[in-house]
């Protein structure tokens, strides 16, 4: 009888844990699939000297323009403010239709950058622009 019943309680923890890992598994699966499918918010923030700004927002407007026309672009928009220093506080918020062709829209920004001689590192180092870069999802409703 303790015998029968140790069988039946081990075949219980098995099938629990493996359903557990199952689920799991499950949920990551959904996880990865719904950010292939999930809105991507690209965001950026840039701290500009004063004296960097024109250079800047002619390479900003160059930027925006260009990618407003690949695939999977929705919208753009920009915010901007002056700190207490005189430095720009700029924002970008762009976004797309999810991460895969946030991905692909990336690369060819950087071909882009490539083809024209361009090196944005080189830039804000010359410029002593600061920039915070992350990409966001839209939150869950509550």
């Amino acid at each position: 009888m303790k015998t029968n019943l140790l069988i039946g309680i081990i075949c219980l923890a098995l099938f629990t844990t493996k359903t557990y890992a199952q689920t799991a598994i499950v949920n990551s699966q959904t996880e990865a699939k719904k950010s292939e499918t999930m809105k991507q918010i690209f965001i950026d923030k840039f701290i500009v000297p004063k004296k960097s700004k024109q250079e800047f927002l002619e390479r900003v407007h160059i930027n925006r323009n260009f990618i407003k026309h690949l695939n999977g672009f929705i919208k753009d928009e920009a915010y901007e403010r002056t700190d207490e220093n005189g430095n720009l506080i700029y924002m970008t918020i762009a976004v797309w239709e999810n991460e895969t062709v946030l991905k692909k829209a990336k690369e060819t920004v950087q071909a882009e950058y490539k083809k024209e001689g361009f090196n944005i590192s080189e830039m804000f180092e010359r410029l002593n622009i600061v920039m915070d870069r992350n990409i966001y999802k839209e939150a869950e409703k509550p």
